[in-house]
């Protein structure tokens, strides 16, 4: 058994529920999860939890609130001297074999210094570490991207990049690419064909999005904007994990933003997706070209959408649900199989340190 220190930006559950994929496929080691947000939620399910501040993205009207997140950003490394002294103490205090980073900032680069070998699983880093053509258009947002991935790239001694789209590794020694990872509550559900359509929302900041909703004859399931009265065809659920996966795996297709996550689980259920990705987002954006580009679903721009676009989507799903059946949308196993190749290596690498030293 290994200790493992799994740090998570929580700022939303994509991070979170890409690391959760591989502590369950990795039981016999001791995991320690460090980060804020929905981090903290684990404590509940008895998982051993350090938290640390989060420097979040936000959003408002469907767009990256680039103000308020890098205000966010500045007022969270202003207590950076403090955060690195509590990391450190962490890292000495578990002593963990690996430390994992699913986009956390802090942990990785103490970890790094410490002499830990640190591991980046996430799907961002595709463009600073594949090869991959770029979409023309989001400019700015694809220039925000690149920095924030830039950030957090050079700590990590090697990634694994889990996407739904083809990449290539830029260094193969360095940088392995799989198929998405997928959450053990996800993967316990069989799908379904249902009636109603599932909609989710990273940030509840599209309202706009009702008005097309409520002009089709549809069933809207709606996550994202918390609990609300009905709204004819609209029905606003209260979070629940557990209730959102149902629905997810039963409905006939899916209304989004362009989170890697949310559409990996919706492909992983077979599920036609529409994506509304965030302006400025540039992942999102990127996401979502690639989703029309394989023939999984459409996406639109438009802040102001219409319900025509939705109703050329709909006349299509057969074809989508087709193209989805030839695809490989959970990448569990093979990262875990790695994710051990390194850990006995580590492993190994620590004993005969130890037994150098006492010689």
């Amino acid at each position: 058994m290994a200790r493992i220190i799994a740090a998570v930006m929580g700022d939303s559950l994509g991070h979170l529920n890409q690391i959760l994929a591989v502590a369950d496929g990795m039981r016999e080691h001791e995991f320690l999860f460090v980060g804020g947000g929905t981090v903290l939620e684990l404590r509940r399910s008895g998982y051993q939890v350090e938290e640390l501040p989060v420097a979040g993205t936000l959003y408002a009207n469907n767009r990256l609130d680039v103000w308020a997140t890098l205000t966010n950003g500045i007022k969270v490394n202003l207590g950076a001297p403090r955060i690195v002294h509590k990391v450190r103490r962490i890292i000495r205090d578990f002593d963990p074999a690996l430390i994992l980073t699913s986009w956390e900032y802090f942990v990785p680069i103490v970890g790094r210094a410490m002499g830990k070998c640190c591991v980046s699983i996430d799907n961002q880093h595709f463009i600073t570490k594949c090869r991959h053509d770029s979409p023309e258009g989001e400019s700015m947002g694809r220039t925000l991207f690149w920095l924030s991935v830039r950030l957090r790239h050079f700590v990590a001694q090697r990634h694994i990049i889990n996407t739904f789209f083809p990449v290539t590794p830029l260094d193969p020694s360095e940088t392995d690419v799989f198929p998405p990872l997928i959450a053990p509550r996800v993967m316990k559900v069989a799908p379904s064909d249902g009636e109603h359509v599932l909609v989710y929302q990273t940030s509840p900041t599209f309202e706009r999005l009702f008005t097309l909703l409520e002009e089709m004859p549809n069933r809207f399931v709606i996550y994202g904007f918390g609990e609300r009265p009905a709204r004819k065809n609209l029905e606003f659920r209260a979070p629940s994990r557990e209730r959102f996966v149902e629905e997810l795996a039963s409905c006939r297709y899916v209304i989004t933003n362009g989170g890697h996550t949310a559409i990996s689980e919706a492909l992983y259920f077979g599920k036609p997706v529409f994506a509304f990705p965030i302006h400025l987002a540039y992942e999102q954006y990127f996401n979502a070209r690639m989703l029309a580009a394989l023939g999984y679903g459409e996406y639109s721009m438009d802040p102001a959408p219409r319900g025509k676009m939705i109703q050329e989507f709909e006349k299509k799903t057969d074809l989508y649900r087709a193209n989805i059946r030839g695809g490989d949308f959970c990448g569990n196993d093979k990262v875990i199989r790695r994710l051990q190749e390194i850990v006995q290596s580590q492993e190994s690498r620590i004993s005969a340190a130890r037994t150098y030293s006492q010689e």
